[in-house]
């Protein structure tokens, strides 16, 4: 279905939604995958094609957030057929727009208390377990070494790789797991007009390590904070944990968790907006890639394990 077929399908759907026969749906926002956000009458309308988007999930997950007192979006009506939803407005102010010099500690405070939050949700979500890692690696493998730098990796080079991505996967399986929101970061934090945070795209949540959402914020592939920030909110967000009986390692377990945690999440990162250029025609991820490419060399570089990776992302990855 093109673009305007679906637009006049939303249409419809507001119209009947509504009442109105013509309502008029102002263009808010899309986002990195194929949804389209759109105002009318105090209500959000999404135009979300169900062969690309996990529209029966956003729908449950709804309700599961919000009876755990989450603030996400309620959703009014539902097309799923279609692809169309209904949901409450949550307003236009993103985290990343609200975040001054002034307010960052106590915002990122406020966000990394939320992610403890979320990580408490008692229910059964999809595991992230290592098939799943593996295909989150494997995203980097296809769309930045291959698609995008062109590089066939010297045998002793996928030595190193596969070494890597087995590191990763035993960090994430040997960490404490909780719910996982997947995609907690600066922009899919909303606050409300009561200056609440409030969360967005929730619909690919799974159970998994526990600073995964953590490191989303604190390293978060769109904005850079101080590491004497990110090292004060990693122990406030560890003490909150451990007082809830979540984790009972030390700080510095939880912290090298959380670094291999955001390595494997970054590297994934780059190879997702590698894959959106060259498969869907979106170029404007590549500018993060530095950035994203910076967080993984920081940890490679703080980790000995990590001597041989950090050597290949210098000499081959980086320099593209």
């Amino acid at each position: 279905m093109s673009s305007e077929e679906r637009l006049n399908g939303l249409k419809k759907f507001a119209a009947q939604v509504t009442g109105l026969e013509d309502p008029r749906l102002q263009l808010v926002s899309g986002d990195a995958s194929f949804r389209k956000y759109y105002r009318a009458e105090g209500r959000i309308f999404v135009d979300a094609p169900p062969a690309t988007e996990k529209n029966a999930e956003f729908v449950e997950y709804s309700g599961i957030y919000r009876r755990a007192g989450i603030n996400v979006p309620e959703v009014l009506q539902a097309d799923l057929e279609q692809g169309y939803l209904c949901i409450t407005d949550l307003g236009s102010t993103m985290f990343s727009q609200y975040h001054t010099p002034q307010n960052e500690e106590s915002l990122y405070s406020r966000a990394c208390d939320l992610a403890v939050r979320i990580s408490q949700i008692e229910h059964s979500f999809p595991i992230y377990d290592r098939p799943f890692i593996e295909r989150e690696l494997q995203i980097f493998s296809d769309w930045y070494v291959g698609a995008h730098a062109g590089i066939e990796l010297t045998p002793a080079e996928q030595n190193v790789w596969s070494s890597v991505c087995e590191m990763l996967v035993q960090n994430d399986l040997q960490q404490p797991a909780g719910t996982m929101h997947r995609d907690f970061h600066c922009r899919n934090i909303m606050i409300t007009d009561n200056e609440q945070l409030a969360v967005i795209d929730f619909q690919d949540t799974v159970t998994g390590p526990v600073t995964y959402d953590l490191v989303s914020l604190l390293k978060d592939c769109y904005v850079t904070l101080e590491p004497s920030l990110r090292e004060r909110l990693t122990a406030r967000a560890y003490e909150k944990l451990r007082a809830a009986g979540t984790v009972d390692c030390s700080l510095e377990q939880f912290t090298e968790f959380m670094d291999l945690t955001g390595m494997q999440r970054h590297l994934k990162a780059i190879g997702i907006f590698c894959r959106l250029l060259y498969r869907d025609g979106r170029d404007g991820y590549l500018q993060y890639l530095p950035r994203t490419f910076g967080y993984v060399a920081e940890t490679a570089a703080k980790y000995p394990q990590f001597r041989d990776f950090a050597s290949l992302l210098a000499d081959r990855f980086t320099k593209r």
